[in-house]
């Protein structure tokens, strides 16, 4: 178990409905670059699944002080479900920039749930139209609550992807 630092609970006090206090970030990949020119979903799950101990980020969730008498503290979840952190969805016909553009920021409007580990990922398909972007490209949009990654933290998430 460990508490909060004060910067990192100033993030959850300073959310409110309507600015969330969550980082994101998208990446876009060419399926055709991976080791039999396919990616699964299942082949994701698989690879964070075997990477989730490389970074406290990953299983950790708060645990609130009765009455909030003091900050909140870093606790595995025992309850941690990996398929509810990464979700796969896929863009409608045509799949370009635009449609992409709004359904990340759709994902990035809604606040992350402060019972679970303050993490998602979704996998986004159907990027078909998209200049310059192979056909058969997905995108990885990644978010993370400010309060859960600083520097450090941050290097170990991304390093897990690798």
């Amino acid at each position: 178990m460990q508490q909060l630092t004060g910067q990192d609970a100033m993030f959850l006090h300073a959310e409110m409905h309507g600015f969330p206090m969550h980082i994101g970030g998208v990446s876009i990949y060419d399926q055709r670059t991976a080791p039999g020119g396919i990616v699964r979903f299942k082949d994701i799950l698989s690879r964070f699944q075997n990477r989730v101990h490389r970074s406290p980020i990953f299983r950790r969730k708060l645990k609130r002080v009765p009455l909030g008498l003091d900050q909140p503290y870093w606790v595995d979840d025992p309850h941690f479900d990996l398929e509810y952190h990464i979700r796969h969805i896929a863009l409608p016909k045509p799949g370009d920039w635009r449609q992409l553009c709004i359904q990340v920021a759709r994902l990035h409007a809604q606040p992350l749930d402060l019972n679970r580990p303050l993490w998602q990922i979704y996998v986004i398909e159907g990027l078909n139209n998209i200049e310059g972007v192979p056909k058969g490209s997905f995108a990885l949009y990644t978010k993370v609550h400010h309060a859960a990654m600083d520097g450090d933290t941050g290097v170990q998430f991304f390093a897990a992807f690798n």
